[in-house]
């Protein structure tokens, strides 16, 4: 095949929600349509994935995705693929690459799935080359017994935000109800327990006076009984005034400039859009050591590092991070290491190589 061709592409998930997984799948799906691919998403209808793809223009069919084994799902995925030439079919997360897997049939197309959590292996091994958005989630899979020759790394990537103006902070300020002279901490994830909001809660509260001009902003979905138990522990440990839960909020990367610290205490993260975009966005960032953050940040250097589960080392760096002069350089350093290694561009471009590396070999 010439390895000019541009490629006819099917993108396969079956989420209904809101999430990193879903950011990344849109992004690049985004990056192979500019760069002359044929891109569909097969989605389910009504998903927050499927208006996305509207508002972008990018083809899209849906899908109803019953459990496993949905025979007319099944049938009409093979079809795709045959009607349009498909030449690579591609899965995100569990379920959505078995339906991958299951597409490709007996012709020519070829199969891949990403795993984008450190929660679940099961099931890749039946597509012909599994993505692994971290070493760490690579070696988990390896130590599941998934084949290592068949994995391959490839790193989550995001746009890079254009660099902010004082306009654009008092703007986000005031969506996010943060007064001018209060220093604003911030993280951006689902509201689920892993994700470790109560973590900061918590280490706002051992910060005592020293933390007092700090406000913290929870932005995320919410999902079960999780945002109540926060806000049962913002109450019971006095912070009602100083920390907010806005919900789910659109173009997330309007509100980044509103902050002036980012966090990531997830308990387990593959690897982090939402830490990645507060890089491109030029904040000094605080991470769990866990999962593929530490293949991101280098503590002291472009973001600093606290041990999982440990409210007293987050509470310590954000003390550190009182220091407009260290947020200042954490940041700009941040900003080089989204540009330098984490783009939507090199992500883009590494996944179509292995398009092309899987088709060059014998199906």
């Amino acid at each position: 095949m010439p390895s000019h061709r541009p490629l006819r592409l099917l993108q396969v998930v079956h989420t209904q929600g809101y999430g990193g997984l879903e950011r990344q799948v849109l992004s690049l799906s985004r990056g192979l349509r500019d760069a002359g691919h044929s891109v569909t998403l097969a989605v389910q209808g009504g998903s927050w994935l499927q208006r996305q793809a509207e508002d972008e223009r990018l083809e899209w069919t849906p899908f109803r995705f019953r459990g496993l084994v949905d025979p007319v799902s099944h049938l009409r995925l093979r079809r795709l693929v045959r009607e349009r030439g498909i030449d690579v079919v591609h899965g995100h997360s569990r379920r959505s690459a078995f339906y991958s897997a299951m597409a490709r049939g007996r012709g020519s197309c070829r199969s891949v799935a990403t795993i984008h959590s450190l929660a679940t292996w099961k099931g890749f091994q039946r597509n012909q080359r599994m993505i692994a958005v971290s070493d760490a989630v690579r070696d988990f899979l390896i130590q599941k017994g998934l084949p290592a020759t068949r994995i391959e790394r490839i790193y989550n990537g995001v746009d890079a935000l254009p660099d902010s103006r004082e306009a654009d902070r008092a703007a986000a300020r005031e969506r996010l109800g943060i007064a001018p002279d209060r220093l604003a901490v911030g993280m951006v994830g689902r509201m689920v327990p892993h994700k470790g909001h109560d973590l900061l809660v918590r280490a706002l509260s051992l910060l005592g006076a020293v933390g007092e001009p700090m406000d913290l902003v929870l932005i995320g979905d919410a999902e079960g009984n999780w945002p109540d138990e926060l806000r049962n522990l913002v109450f019971r440990l006095g912070l009602e005034a100083r920390v907010r839960l806005p919900g789910y909020q659109d173009e997330v990367a309007a509100l980044l400039p509103g902050l002036d610290v980012f966090v990531q205490p997830s308990r387990s993260e593959a690897l982090s859009l939402s830490l990645l975009e507060a890089m491109s966005a030029g904040l000094p960032v605080i991470a769990a050591r866990t999962g593929g953050m530490p293949e991101v940040i280098e503590e002291g250097v472009n973001g600093m590092l606290f041990p999982s589960e440990d409210a007293h080392g987050l509470a310590w760096h954000l003390k550190k991070l009182l220091d407009p002069v260290l947020r200042e350089r954490l940041g700009r350093q941040a900003r080089e290491t989204q540009r330098e290694r984490f783009s939507a561009r090199a992500m883009t471009d590494a996944t179509v190589s292995l398009y092309r590396r899987m088709l060059e070999q014998p199906a």
